[in-house]
């Protein structure tokens, strides 16, 4: 398992770790050997003739604390950088895989969850693998050197000194094995309660605006509750044998105590001698005395790696052996299977071209695989059978980032990061100039509303546009899209939540992002494709019809009931 921890540590974090172990270990033994010079001085006080000598002696003593001090203080940064390289490391590590999973990963992975891995599972691995390798390993070598030299002095006091240890750690052993089945329960009920923390906070307006959240809070206080007895159990347990493995520890000192002052009695050690083992066994009993404390700490850092381990090692989209490029962009599904991990097709025997240039509709009822087949064409899930192409080579063949790349999109619900309104458009193209900014927000229709702000494109916008209408946040979204300049655009019905003023300027924004690429729209409301080169009609998962708005008109099918139906509806009034 240490060598799994290790694999989260780079070369310089490595290095770091090993100056900070042998710095500490420096540290700790000039502690000792200026301990030993002062019970030797004490013990010799009458040999000294004048000042002289004692003064000697006194530059010598503030040499040692001044060394040791500088020794602690390399230690402490050397392990604070490694611990800083850890969390830098991993979480870097972690973003990077989050943009490469399916979306299938999403779908089984709860967001608090994700963020408890992101954070207080990695400041674990930071606390531990930073912090705290260090100290035990210097703890160990400290113990390991003093031992030998107080066996050196006097073997029979250094067994004595450690007769009862095996047996103390035999009872700390025993208690580990009842507590780590304890300890997984304990974590993985705190990642559950702070999982769900995080989705109740995110859902407090929704719960403002029902009275009736009981549900939740009740889900919410279960969670609490099974993790305060999780906690409470594994208290119990820890209390037990940590109580056992005290006394047989504090009774092992005891005995070299009782065994140095008898061998004192019969003249066979010197007082100074005893007074060496009393002190320096504090010294060598120091990592035995935090067994416990590393075994838990190791417990909570194997959990969180187990948990990070499995952000890091779960399947990816798959990256193509040798990547193709293209420079055509049209776009051909060909005999496309597809099925959310279940025996049930999403989508069956899909086939249909999308020529370059062309402006194709998808619609059909809620549940019919038209966003499905839009995730597809991002790869945001793989097909199960068939091929799904762009300029003639299939997207698996391509390289992820190339494909993502080539392709825009515009969705319903906009994504606004808590930053200015100028870096949320720039992430359309992170290499954009203020002026390419600028225009591409005039083309969607946004530019008057931003300059209208006190702090113009500067202005911070809250998480996911707080404060910002769905209109403004949807040509905000259009303007990244005019940023990026991609061949392939993919609109998802943009205009079904917006009021009529922000729909004309979306529209108009729209109409000029099409011109020149290969669009692809989801739509809801029919009257918004009807000059569409080609409609394709999906129900249940199948294309059941293709073609323009008024051939399909005239054909009476599905498309035909849907435009009527909306018709109809636009005659509806509340009262």
């Amino acid at each position: 398992m240490i060598r799994k921890l290790f694999s989260v540590v780079t070369g310089k974090g490595k290095a770091l770790i090993a100056t900070a172990t042998l710095a500490f270990t420096a540290a700790g033994l000039l502690g000792a050997y200026l301990m030993y010079l002062v019970i030797d001085m004490l013990n010799n006080i009458h040999t000294y003739k004048d000042g002289r000598e004692l003064t000697g002696l006194w530059i010598a003593l503030f040499g040692i604390v001044l060394l040791k001090t500088l020794m602690a203080v390399v230690a402490d940064m050397s392990k604070h950088f490694a611990g800083f390289d850890v969390v830098l490391t991993v979480r870097k590590s972690i973003i990077n895989r989050l943009k490469q999973f399916s979306l299938g990963f999403y779908s089984k992975e709860r967001l608090g969850k994700i963020s408890t891995i992101i954070h207080k599972d990695v400041d674990n691995l930071e606390g531990v693998v930073g912090h705290f390798f260090s100290i035990m390993f210097s703890d160990i070598l400290i113990a390991l050197l003093l031992g030998i030299w107080l066996f050196m002095k006097s073997p029979w006091m250094g067994l004595a000194m450690v007769s009862l240890l095996p047996l103390a750690v035999l009872m700390l052993g025993m208690g580990f094995r009842k507590n780590l089945k304890l300890q997984e329960k304990t974590n993985d009920d705190l990642a559950d309660m702070v999982s769900l923390f995080v989705e109740y906070t995110k859902g407090i307006p929704l719960m403002k605006a029902f009275s009736e959240n009981a549900a939740f809070e009740t889900k919410l206080r279960s969670s609490i509750e099974r993790f305060g007895v999780s906690a409470r159990r594994q208290s119990k347990t820890v209390a037990g044998y940590v109580g056992r493995f005290s006394f047989f520890f504090e009774l092992s000192y005891a005995v070299m105590i009782i065994v140095g002052a008898l061998m004192l009695h019969q003249g066979s050690l010197n007082f100074e001698t005893l007074l060496i083992f009393i002190i320096f066994s504090v010294e060598f009993y120091k990592p035995f005395r935090k067994i416990e404390k590393y075994w838990l700490d190791y417990l909570q850092v194997k959990d969180s790696y187990r948990r990070v381990e499995g952000v890091l090692e779960a399947p990816t989209v798959p990256a193509a052996v040798f990547p193709r490029k293209t420079s055509a962009f049209d776009i051909t599904y060909e005999k496309v299977d597809f099925s959310y991990e279940t025996d049930e097709f999403a989508l069956k025997n899909i086939n249909f071209k999308l020529p370059q240039g062309s402006l194709t509709a998808l619609v059909g009822p809620s549940g019919s695989g038209k966003t499905t087949i839009t995730n597809l064409l991002l790869r945001f899930w793989d097909i199960g059978r068939g091929s799904i192409q762009v300029g003639g080579v299939d997207i698996r063949d391509m390289d992820y980032d190339e494909l993502l790349s080539n392709i825009s999109i515009v969705m319903q619900n906009v994504v606004l990061f808590a930053d200015s309104i100028y870096e949320n458009i720039r992430l359309g193209n992170r290499n954009a100039t203020r002026e390419q900014v600028i225009e591409a927000a005039k083309k969607a229709q946004i530019h008057d509303f931003i300059a209208g702000l006190p702090e113009g494109y500067d202005t911070r916008v809250g998480e996911n546009g707080v404060g910002l209408s769905g209109g403004q946040k949807q040509r905000i979204s259009i303007a990244r899209a005019f940023l990026k300049n991609a061949p392939i655009v993919v609109l998802d019905e943009i205009t079904s939540n917006v009021d009529p003023v922000n729909e004309t300027k979306i529209q108009k924004a729209v109409s000029a992002l099409a011109k020149g690429r290969t669009v692809l729209v989801i739509a809801h409301h029919l009257r918004t494709i009807q000059t569409a080169d080609q409609i394709l009609v999906f129900d249940q998962g199948s294309l059941v019809e293709q073609g323009a708005h008024s051939l399909l008109l005239e054909k009476g099918g599905l498309y035909a009931q849907l435009w009527k139906a909306q018709e109809v509806a636009k005659g509806w009034k509340i009262a």
